[in-house]
């Protein structure tokens, strides 16, 4: 791992706190060959949609509503993903995963899930683990 990926992971962790969701705030970041951030995304509800505490400490609603922090940086990046490396604070979801994929990002770097947070998330980290592996999308962990 070089000092870049170090650091570029440090910048979605901080990105992540830009999320208001109390429960789990995720960052990921786009990163091209240049070392450019071409996209930024955290967890949270699309653009006008109110969100309130109300809202983020009600799991269903939050779960029904919320964009994911790799889709927003998909969505909010300045120039294409393909080719990019994802920076993220957390393991991808099986949804995101997908999404990644079709953007065409070749590296997923990620913080090793903590025991719990994979525990509870494992059938959708297997089918995500299991979707990078056939697409040839490189996971680091850190």
């Amino acid at each position: 791992m070089s000092h870049w990926d170090y650091r570029f992971l440090e910048l979605a962790e901080t990105v992540a706190t830009w999320s208001k969701d109390p429960s789990s705030q995720v960052g990921c970041v786009l990163v091209n060959d240049f070392k450019q951030v071409v996209g930024l995304g955290y967890n949270g509800f699309p653009r006008g949609v109110a969100d309130t505490a109300e809202r983020y400490n009600d799991r269903p609603t939050k779960y029904l509503m919320v964009q994911h922090a790799e889709v927003n940086a998909v969505l909010n990046a300045v120039a294409s993903a393909r080719g990019t490396t994802a920076y993220v604070t957390h393991f991808c979801c099986s949804s995101c995963a997908g999404v990644l994929i079709q953007s065409g990002i070749k590296q997923v770097v990620i913080r090793t899930p903590e025991p719990a947070f994979a525990e509870r998330f494992a059938d959708s980290f297997r089918a995500s683990h299991t979707m990078f592996d056939e697409a040839g999308v490189t996971v680091t962990f850190i």
